[in-house]
């Protein structure tokens, strides 16, 4: 059949035309930083990934519907620039995700962060990464085995509804994320806030299923910024059966002639008992210290201090806990180059 060049013209227009409508991108972080860390005078030196930002390596795709409609996937997965290996365990574990959204907010689905950890971790002065990382007081979750599945962070068959952009600063985050019958896998949270150009506040509450009963997770946290500095600070509880720990932090991240100053104080409390044990004991602080340098938009020079110290039976560890007894000290440096693209 002979097309006429008037219709061969309309169907190079419309192609184009869907083409600009739909965008596929590759982004990534590729960090890396020489480290060393002592653990009750055990002194080990190595190359870390993912000391200023996570390492990762990912892929979204966004399609315009119409009438303000879009759909989107997004799969991220870590990278170990120290050795050039992955997650062990899958190949997208940072996410995996299908959503739709548009005027009346995003619907989500797949495996993603729980807002019970954006709650907290976007309000973590070094960004849940690297030796300062605040993540490591709420991966061990009292043997409730969600530490195991890594449902602390992150869920799998999670649903998530994310509220518009257009509710004068306040927003929410509901999830529920199904079990499948298997132990420390299903989730319930929700978070609500409010955001402008200098104050953010957020509270969340989030109840996951662990091996022997309900572990609860609330938060309330806060961002300010300043001329001088932004101000953090966050509180959290998790439950546990009888046992429940309380982390609280502030800190600051402060702007200088050439680069910024990075700090934060951790308190970690534990009460209550567990298994018959008593945990209350059981407390840490954590104090950090960092400096970074943007050499360009990309590019971010960086350097770490940390200094741990733990009382009781708790065994905190700033990477790795070999070495390191109860109630042991751990202290931890690194320096390193972060590059986003």
């Amino acid at each position: 059949m002979k097309l006429s060049p008037f219709l061969i013209a309309a169907a190079a227009l419309a192609c184009g035309q869907a083409t600009a409508q739909s965008s596929v991108n590759v982004f990534g972080v590729a960090d890396a930083a020489m480290r060393v860390f002592d653990n009750d005078g055990a002194r080990t030196w190595t190359i870390g990934s993912g000391g200023y930002a996570a390492s990762r390596i990912g892929v979204r795709a966004t399609e315009a519907l119409g009438d303000g409609l879009y759909a989107g996937a997004w799969m991220e997965g870590t990278v170990n620039y120290n050795n050039g290996t992955g997650n062990s365990a899958r190949l997208w574990n940072r996410r995996s995700t299908v959503s739709l959204g548009g005027k009346f907010g995003e619907l989500r689905v797949g495996h993603d962060l729980t807002p019970s950890y954006t709650a907290f971790g976007e309000f973590d002065v070094f960004g849940v990464s690297g030796l300062a990382d605040q993540g490591k007081f709420y991966s061990t979750a009292f043997g409730s085995g969600i530490e195991a599945t890594g449902l602390w962070a992150r869920a799998d068959n999670i649903v998530s509804y994310f509220t518009p952009d257009t509710l004068g600063g306040f927003y929410a985050n509901v999830a529920v994320a199904a079990g499948e019958g298997k132990p420390a896998q299903k989730y319930r949270g929700t978070r609500i806030g409010y955001a402008d150009q200098q104050l953010n506040l957020s509270a969340a509450i989030g109840n996951f299923d662990g091996i022997a009963g309900m572990l609860r997770r609330t938060s309330l946290s806060a961002s300010y910024s300043l001329p001088m500095a932004t101000l953090i600070a966050s509180t959290v509880r998790n439950e546990y059966l009888g046992a429940a720990r309380l982390v609280t932090q502030i800190g600051a991240v402060v702007p200088l002639p050439v680069g910024k100053l990075r700090a934060n104080y951790t308190w970690i409390g534990s009460t209550g008992t567990l298994a018959g044990v008593p945990v209350g004991a059981d407390d840490a602080t954590q104090l950090a210290v960092g400096y970074t340098v943007d050499v360009s938009r990309r590019t971010t020079l960086y350097a770490t201090y940390v200094d741990l110290r733990n009382q009781g039976n708790a065994r905190f560890a700033v990477a790795t806990a070999q070495g390191l007894g109860a109630g042991g000290r751990s202290r931890g440096a690194e320096t390193g180059i972060s590059h986003r693209f």
